[in-house]
């Protein structure tokens, strides 16, 4: 009987760590990706790091809505999550996240550090 316990226990073990493998996989394979690129329609249902200026943002509760812009377009972004403190107008974000009918439903969102032209830190978000 212990044998069998053991067994288990080890093969428990490999499919937990086959899966973690895999989840970890899939997002460092994610491709870093322009609104344009996303507009485009190429990686409708796909899983994307989405980099851009955020724009038009908008938070109620646990919802944050805003759109990713570069110099030709812009896509909507939904994240369910808390606002990171450094979020501002402007500032380089990358949403992590599907495409979904051509908003990106992101599960993951950081902004890039870095200084404005004066070397002062960004206004913070109000």
């Amino acid at each position: 009987m212990k044998r069998r316990n053991k067994l288990l226990f080890v093969g428990v073990g490999i499919l937990l760590l086959l899966g973690t493998l895999g989840v970890t996989v899939m997002n460092a394979s994610a491709e870093f990706v322009t609104p344009t690129a996303v507009d485009d329609g190429e990686y409708e249902g796909e899983w994307v790091n989405l980099e851009g200026q955020a724009t038009d943002i908008e938070q109620t509760g646990e919802e944050i809505r805003f759109s990713v812009s570069d110099n030709n377009t812009s896509v909507d972004v939904v994240y369910e999550g808390t606002m990171p403190e450094t979020m501002a107008e402007n500032r380089i974000v990358v949403a992590k996240g599907a495409v979904e009918d051509g908003t990106l439903q992101a599960t993951e969102l950081s902004v890039r550090a870095h200084d404005d032209e004066d070397g002062d830190p960004p206004e913070e978000h109000a």
